[in-house]
């Protein structure tokens, strides 16, 4: 989905995987869908499952389970971008 990758957005698609990624191409692929809706919609899913779903404090999180969740919300949001403005992925 990603045409162009920096570190982060390579290590967002390592850690969200071939199954998620998949559902957020499919997303894209219904016609009543506009550009960019599988990975905000993956983006909601992924603040839902760290944050809004999850009982007590985040405070205390390694920085390594930062980074991943981190990690995967860069990807959303490179991948929304590409969607969105076609240019960004051409720039390579």
């Amino acid at each position: 989905m990603i045409k162009s990758h920096d570190q982060w957005s390579k290590l967002g698609e390592q850690y969200l995987g071939e199954h998620n990624i998949a559902w957020a191409e499919k997303m894209e692929s219904y016609p009543t869908q506009v550009a960019g809706s599988g990975p905000l919609t993956l983006m909601k899913a992924i603040m839902n499952d760290y944050w809004a779903d999850v009982p007590g404090k985040t405070q205390e999180w390694p920085a390594e389970h930062v980074d991943m969740v981190m990690a995967k919300l860069y990807w959303c949001w490179v991948a929304w971008l590409e969607a969105t403005h076609v240019e960004v992925g051409e720039e390579e």
